[in-house]
């Protein structure tokens, strides 16, 4: 069992290497016995994060690298670590070693959703406790798990995501619904594909009823929140179009002004329709929707202006 073990430790370290992902390399398994190349300095062991005095700017600076971490470890590696926290990761020259890999899954395991969350909440926790201002548990297993962010977004979302996060740290704590939100959403079943959502019907039923609801299964399967079609680019981004609806549009919609209900937008096209003709419409669809987003109020503004209201009251 134990050699098992150190032989998947060498492969998932294996992994981490190419990936160019900061971990020890590998050299040499003979039985049970691993090397791998040390770090440290001089002989003295890096330590353990959980052992670094940090200071605010520093630990904000390892906790943006520490989520880009495990996004590419889910991505680019196909894995997730299992037991990811701050006595799993080592600090060495200003960066943050990612260790002890033998437990990590494939990122399609039965546990592996389950896993990740886990993940999220340490580094959360962990962070929380250094003076930064955090996503939440579901903001950053959703940023793990995003189909639609790449190289070219990323900074944007995370720069769009750490606003989000600072102005909810100004209004002081969480509401007890965002608690009981959070803690539900640690103990909620996350289904890994489609065909493994259990009441879509019911789904579907919601939102053409025009009814608020929130899909934890949304960004794991790149599916829009209107259940329309695939998603393009994050939620948060508002330049989601796909077909006629952006995804900004169809979670949004119920708070815009005009107070209009949302609508189940069908993302299929006219069957007839030329592919010309089709660039045309999707051309004046996105130029329409970009002048109602000129006028749109942001969402997370609107939110913090009606709780700064509550507070008043």
């Amino acid at each position: 069992m134990v050699r098992t073990w150190a032989e998947k430790e060498l492969r998932n370290l294996l992994r981490l290497e190419a990936a160019g992902l900061p971990c020890p390399k590998p050299i040499l398994l003979r039985s049970h016995v691993l090397l791998m190349t040390f770090i440290g300095d001089a002989g003295w062991p890096a330590p353990r994060l959980k052992e670094v005095e940090l200071s605010e700017s520093k630990a904000r600076e390892l906790y943006r690298d520490t989520i880009i971490l495990m996004r590419r470890m889910f991505h680019d590696c196909r894995l997730v670590h299992a037991d990811l926290s701050e006595f799993n990761m080592l600090y060495h020259e200003g960066k943050a070693y990612i260790i002890d890999v033998s437990q990590s899954v494939e990122h399609d395991h039965p546990h592996a959703l389950e896993f990740l969350r886990k993940d999220c909440t340490n580094i959360t926790d962990f962070f929380k406790r250094n003076g930064v201002c955090v996503m939440t548990v579901k903001e950053l297993f959703d940023f793990v798990v995003d189909l639609t962010i790449n190289e070219t977004n990323i900074e944007d979302y995370l720069d769009r995501m750490a606003t989000v996060s600072s102005e909810r740290n100004i209004q002081g704590e969480s509401t007890a619904e965002d608690l009981v939100k959070a803690e539900v959403f640690k103990q909620t079943y996350i289904p890994q594909r489609l065909d493994e959502v259990m009441f879509f019907e019911r789904d579907i039923r919601q939102i053409k009823a025009g009814e608020k609801i929130e899909l934890n299964y949304a960004n794991v399967t790149g599916i829009k929140p209107d259940l329309s079609g695939p998603k393009q680019v994050p939620d948060i981004l508002d330049n989601s179009i796909v077909d006629g609806t952006s995804s900004d549009e169809a979670s949004g919609e119920s708070d815009s002004e005009d107070g209009e209900k949302k609508q189940f937008v069908s993302s299929a096209r006219p069957r007839d329709e030329s592919p010309n003709s089709r660039k045309e419409r999707k051309k004046a669809i996105k130029a329409e929707q970009s002048e109602k987003r000129k006028q749109k109020v942001k969402k997370h503004v609107k939110k913090r202006k009606e709780k700064l209201a509550n507070t008043k009251k």
